[in-house]
């Protein structure tokens, strides 16, 4: 599993849908840190900025492995295809995965990464 000392590190989701989208960031691009490691099949993402998809918005993303079998245990070597899903309520260490998972609505499709120029 993921280790906790890992969400000091910078890391970024490369968006691939929605193709159009944007934050401060830049295109594509959202950057942040991990806040927590519900398991191999779930992290609690926060971007470094507010993000807004339609009506909805917020800095929390709950992260889900897009592909069956992947899961986070090699995100500090390796990227993973991910779904993410916008946090509509707020953040809260006690909430279980299955319940971020129904507080959450389902925004992007991605890959999350280490930032390049995070040597740690």
């Amino acid at each position: 599993m993921l280790n906790l000392k890992d969400n000091k590190m910078n890391y970024f989701i490369s968006v691939g849908e929605p193709w159009e989208f944007e934050s401060h960031d830049g295109q594509n691009i959202i950057k942040g840190n991990i806040l927590s490691v519900k398991s191999n099949q779930c992290l609690v993402f926060k971007s470094n900025h507010c993000l807004k998809f339609g009506e909805f918005e917020g800095d929390i993303l709950i992260l889900t492995p897009r592909h069956n079998g992947n899961d986070f245990s090699n995100l500090k070597s390796e990227l993973v295809v991910v779904n993410g899903s916008l946090l509509l309520n707020e953040y809260n260490t006690k909430l279980s995965e299955k319940e971020l998972k129904e507080n959450a609505k389902f925004e992007i499709i991605g890959s999350i990464s280490k930032e390049v120029d995070d040597i740690s």
